[in-house]
């Protein structure tokens, strides 16, 4: 009864990917953008099977054995481009054998606590195989260095403002909507804000933030000096009117990354607006 209390599966792993390498990678790239500390990451290795053991500051996660070795083909470039992944994040990697039990039981998500507590006291493999299994696939450690697309491409739900949180939720369906609306409800936010209808674009942003010899803006930041305040006038009116002048007088064409950066940039301003103070 003893033991097979202490083996049952554990509730407090998580486990990501399936055996398609593509998930495994996308797994990794998820816990990479989301885990503000990765305490250790184990590569586990069975004959030519091979999987990850990944502890962040909360979380123990492990990723299933979609990675090879020993034979060319996508497992194996998958195997070197995840380790790629984890050295660019300054993330050292050890490698430990583990039996094909062991292996089977991850791949079935039923690791008990006691399996994680055994694989992280076993003894590493030295020397390290870790960068034999890049070199055979990339000849070099920088390959990832530029490159993106594991990285999961979702807007950060927790960094928008609450006023355009619906059109970031709607943001997959239709970006150009979504941005074009936010750039229509900023403005209508700013000419409240300063109680003018007659202003629009460019001179509608610089009367409420800009300051010039003639005259001072409606609103400023305190940030203990004017012109440090003028300039995030200049830039909120800068960043408004080059982007949304752009999509005003012709039809835009971007990748989904640019469209949003463009989001995010003018979620900035949204924010920046909030944290303006009336003169």
């Amino acid at each position: 009864m003893l033991f097979n209390l202490f083996n049952q599966p554990s509730e407090e792993i998580q486990y990501l990917g399936t055996p398609y390498t593509q998930d495994c990678l996308d797994a990794i790239g998820i816990i990479l953008q989301t885990q503000i500390h990765i305490e250790k990451a184990l590569l586990l290795s069975c004959n030519q099977a091979h999987a990850y053991l990944i502890k962040s500051h909360r979380n123990t996660y492990i990723i299933r054995s979609g990675f090879r070795s020993g034979y060319p083909s996508e497992g194996s470039k998958g195997l070197a481009s995840s380790l790629q992944l984890l050295l660019k994040h300054n993330i050292a990697v050890d490698e430990i054998n583990i039996s094909e039990k062991l292996m089977k039981k991850i791949n079935h998500s039923s690791l008990s606590d006691t399996d994680i507590e055994i694989m992280l006291k076993t003894e590493v493999v030295r020397p390290t195989n870790i960068y034999e299994y890049i070199y055979e696939i990339y000849k070099t450690t920088e390959y990832q260095v530029t490159n993106d697309r594991y990285y999961p491409t979702e807007l950060p739900y927790h960094l928008i403002d609450s006023r355009i949180l619906d059109l970031a939720l709607k943001f997959n369906d239709d970006p150009n909507h979504s941005i074009l609306t936010a750039y229509t409800r900023l403005e209508d936010i700013v000419k409240a804000k300063i109680n003018d209808q007659t202003l629009f674009s460019n001179n509608l942003l610089k009367a409420a933030f800009v300051s010039d010899k003639q005259r001072q803006s409606i609103y400023f930041w305190d940030k203990n000096n004017e012109r440090v305040s003028n300039a995030l006038g200049c830039l909120f009116t800068n960043i408004f009117t080059a982007y949304r002048n752009e999509r005003a007088h012709s039809e835009v064409d971007k990748s989904y990354s640019k469209q949003l950066r463009e989001f995010l940039l003018l979620n900035e301003l949204y924010l920046l607006e909030n944290e303006s103070i009336k003169r």
